[in-house]
């Protein structure tokens, strides 16, 4: 295994970036620096490194490729986890496709330069409405119309994930791609940019109404933040998942109303659940919801050795346990 002196995390105040950057510190010898512009992230989640010499934080976005460049010349590894995440029809489409381009191409550009291995944070949206289930890594991916701004943030990923594809085809860069599904934490964002888990134990925990998209048998697999990042460590150590893209995360597949459900009978509240359900349309257009989401991990495994550890009813369990304590609620 060749010695890694220096790793770079975009998006390292995030959720899994915040948590591999435990990891690094905890497991690597080697140096760590952050990136992140925190208008997502939080400075809370890595506050407990700052004191650390062999971490170092830098604000900015990888959009500054100067800056980004400055940073990759002696790096060994860059984990490339910064992006705009997923909008409404409200929201800016533009923002989000070209951040997560430019971002990634600095990124790669940076390494081409500099000789790094590359690994990219994509995402399972990726499979779009594909009804090939479990979602395997090589299946065809079906995405929606071009006029449901939703779908820019997939689409973000898919360019993200051929840009990869081709700097490694093309120029020699060593790239990782891995595709995260769904993962939370007692560090996750209690809001939507957080996924529909912490915001579900939040309004439960509340007592206030759990809004549901569309009639909740939408389904969704998702793990603990944990699990995540020991998919991406591993992805890190081996060099035999170079050129390919994985599937990383929590198999066990659960409808989004069910979810609700369980959500509420572990917080104990003692009170009634009292669930919403918002049409589909009103918030997002003429988007079609991802009907089922559920990983093949064969590959992850046979390539990583790769399995989830955390079952979904315990990763609530701990995630739950915490946000009492926050909130104050015995």
């Amino acid at each position: 295994m060749p010695v890694i002196n220096k790793i770079i995390i975009t998006g390292v105040a995030g959720l899994i970036g915040s948590h591999l950057a435990d990891t690094v510190l905890e497991e690597f010898d080697c140096q760590l620096v952050g990136v992140d512009d925190l208008s997502a992230g939080r400075i809370e989640n890595i506050q407990m490194h700052m004191n650390d010499s062999r971490f170092s934080f830098h604000q900015f976005d990888v959009c500054q490729a100067r800056k980004l460049d400055h940073l990759c010349k002696d790096a060994d590894i860059i984990v490339h986890l910064a992006a705009r995440k997923k909008i409404g029809e409200k929201q800016s489409g533009v923002e989000v496709l070209s951040v997560n381009s430019r971002g990634l191409e600095n990124v790669l550009e940076s390494a081409r330069k500099h000789g790094c291995k590359v690994v990219l944070g994509s995402t399972s949206d990726v499979y779009g409405l594909s009804q090939e289930l479990p979602f395997r890594e090589d299946g065809d991916l079906v995405l929606g119309p071009s006029t449901a701004k939703r779908w820019a943030y997939a689409v973000s990923k898919l360019y993200d994930e051929h840009l990869a594809m081709a700097y490694y085809k093309d120029h020699g860069v060593p790239v990782v791609i891995l595709r995260y599904f769904g993962c939370f934490s007692p560090r996750s964002s209690f809001s939507w940019s957080g996924g529909h888990v912490p915001l579900f134990i939040d309004w439960i925990l509340k007592d206030e109404e759990v809004i549901i998209h569309g009639d909740g048998s939408q389904t969704r697999s998702m793990g603990h933040v944990l699990d995540t990042v020991k998919g991406t460590a591993l992805a890190m150590h081996q060099k035999e998942a170079v050129g390919e893209i994985i599937n990383i995360g929590n198999d066990e597949e659960l409808s989004v109303i069910d979810c609700a459900r369980l959500i509420h009978r572990l917080a104990e509240t003692q009170k009634p659940i009292k669930i919403k359900l918002i049409p589909m349309e009103e918030l997002f257009g003429s988007y079609r919801d991802i009907p089922r989401r559920k990983p093949d991990l064969s590959k992850a495994a046979r390539l990583l050795g790769y399995k989830p550890q955390l079952r979904f009813e315990n990763a609530l369990r701990e995630t739950i346990a915490v946000r009492k304590r926050d909130l104050g609620i015995a």
